[in-house]
């Protein structure tokens, strides 16, 4: 809302959680079934016990994260136990007079990556045997439970696991990679060595290169890569929290469409995805054809090696920017370029207005996709009641608010015609909705969101950059990732709902209190210009 002068921008901000909340949050966190399994796992039935329950462990890292630190480290997990009160310790899950060691941490931190790291969520039910000359395992028999999980399904598990179950999650999702820069610089063999010969402390990461922003020119960086996933609401739905659905983290630049396959995988509810470039320029059987198969549709934007007009599966037709058209479409309406980030938002309406003339030319779904023969049935554009075209009769009946097509009468065309079109032609470049239009403009621009959560964990609300994580480690840095993810989840979810005087998803599920604490309240003006005197 603004202000009584219409000039400033009141903005409210919720009351911060306290110790309390995050004790409970945090130890809620802990029982869910993802933790519980990756404890299990680690806990020994023979032999000393733990000084320390890796449960509790685990739920001291997420306290930790929960309050926003400057660095996501071991010792700032022991510092942060060592201010508790004993009573606070044991909602944990601490054992009463237990003593809190940095060692002691550090081994459930060890524990928990290992478990991360073998990658299982259910056990075998029977004793496992071996070859003993070979050492192989033997086969399970059937009706084994035992399944495996990847790495990208146990940190995608960690992060859901900060949603409670009454938040009932879209089935949208928008996925972007953000880097992760190692805090272990690359140590050169010798003096004369190259960069990306240099062997590193952290071993798993890679080099990569990372474009420019207004903070930073394009450069190369040592680390990682994290694929962040965000729901998204439908394009005239409701508003919702950016929150994180599910992480994939990989070294360097690569693997960007297994990424994103992953945390697909791992999420089972996805229905849409919306993705960038980076993506979409993958070979075809790498992720167009997987998500496919998953029945998920894909909004995306297209590289200019994506564009452009080829020649359709029968005469008269035409793949323009990955949709089929007819080829009656007017020469310039074939030719468009997309509307540029720097223009305003007339301008960009303007550019748009162009491409949605070419709807009335595109040849549109006739039946459900054919899943046992891989094939989609099309019907032109005529037939589908959207041009007038000489040779279909009925078509001339519709209206002169329809454009009419140029065809000649008696000649070919495919305005009036179907065509069943393989799911294997042009599969990389195509979509449900015809690029650059507005229809396609208002589902694409939610890709927004995935930014935005990049740019709270980053810059706004977390320090996510260089020396946040101290640990080397594909796994390790995953884990502490996925902590920190789930840790603002748990945040967002409370600020987000107060700020709109909604009681807290998590208040709900742990039977707290509606929280009656007044919102803080202050004002934001834009500045203005002055005018430069001599």
């Amino acid at each position: 809302m603004t202000s009584s002068t219409g000039v400033s921008r009141v903005v409210y901000t919720p009351p911060a959680l306290t110790t309390a909340q995050k004790v409970k949050r945090a130890r809620a966190w802990a029982d869910r079934e993802v933790v519980n399994r990756l404890v299990v796992s680690r806990t020994r039935t023979v032999g000393r016990h733990r000084a320390l329950p890796l449960d509790a462990v685990a739920a001291a890292m997420m306290l930790h994260a929960l309050g926003r630190p400057p660095a996501m480290t071991i010792a700032g997990v022991t510092r942060t136990l060592w201010s508790m009160s004993p009573s606070e310790r044991i909602a944990l899950g601490f054992p009463p007079g237990s003593v809190v060691r940095y060692r002691c941490i550090l081994s459930g931190f060890h524990a928990l990556e290992e478990a991360m790291g073998a990658g299982f969520f259910v056990g075998h039910d029977h004793e496992l045997t071996a070859d003993r000359v070979t050492g192989e395992v033997d086969e399970c028999p059937a009706g084994c439970p035992f399944t495996t999980a990847s790495l990208d399904e146990v940190a995608t598990g960690l992060v859901q696991a900060s949603l409670p179950s009454a938040w009932t999650p879209p089935g949208v999702v928008a996925i972007d990679g953000t880097d992760i820069e190692s805090a272990y610089r690359a140590r050169a063999q010798s003096p004369t060595a190259d960069a990306h010969d240099r062997p590193a402390a952290d071993k798993e990461a890679r080099w990569a290169k990372r474009t420019s922003t207004d903070r930073r020119p394009t450069e190369l960086y040592f680390g990682y890569e994290a694929h962040i996933a965000t729901y998204a609401p439908e394009p005239a739905g409701e508003p919702l929290p950016q929150l994180a659905a599910g992480l994939a983290l990989r070294p360097g630049v690569r693997d960007r469409a297994g990424a994103a396959l992953g945390i697909l995988d791992a999420l089972h509810n996805v229905t849409e995805v919306l993705l960038d470039r980076g993506y979409t320029t993958s070979r075809a059987v790498n992720l167009a054809r997987p998500l496919r198969e998953r029945g998920i549709t894909m909004t995306m934007d297209l590289h200019s090696s994506q564009r452009g007009v080829r020649p359709g599966p029968i005469t008269g037709s035409l793949w323009i920017d990955g949709a089929l058209y007819s080829d009656a479409l007017p020469d310039p309406l074939r030719h468009l370029e997309p509307p540029k980030i720097g223009d305003t938002a007339t301008e960009k309406a303007r550019a748009r207005e162009l491409f949605d003339k070419r709807d009335a030319y595109r040849f549109t779904p006739l039946t459900r996709r054919r899943d046992e023969r891989g094939s989609q049935r099309w019907k032109g554009p005529a037939l589908a009641g959207h041009l007038r075209c000489p040779n279909t009769p009925a078509s001339m009946r519709l209206g002169r608010h329809l454009p009419t097509a140029r065809c000649v009468r008696g000649r070919t065309c495919a305005c009036g015609r179907t065509v069943t079109v393989p799911d294997t032609e042009l599969e990389r470049d195509r979509q449900p909705l015809a690029w650059q239009s507005t229809r396609w403009a208002l589902s694409f621009n939610r890709r927004s969101l995935i930014e935005g959560l990049n740019a709270q964990l980053r810059y706004q609300v977390r320090n996510v950059n260089r020396g946040y994580f101290r640990v080397p480690g594909l796994i390790a840095t995953t884990l502490l990732l996925a902590i920190t993810l789930a840790a603002h989840n748990v945040d967002r979810l409370h600020g987000w709902h107060l700020a709109r005087h909604r009681p807290d998803p998590w208040q709900i599920e742990l039977g707290e209190e509606p929280s009656i604490e007044p919102l803080d309240r202050h004002t934001w003006t834009r500045g203005r210009r002055r005018p430069f005197r001599e």
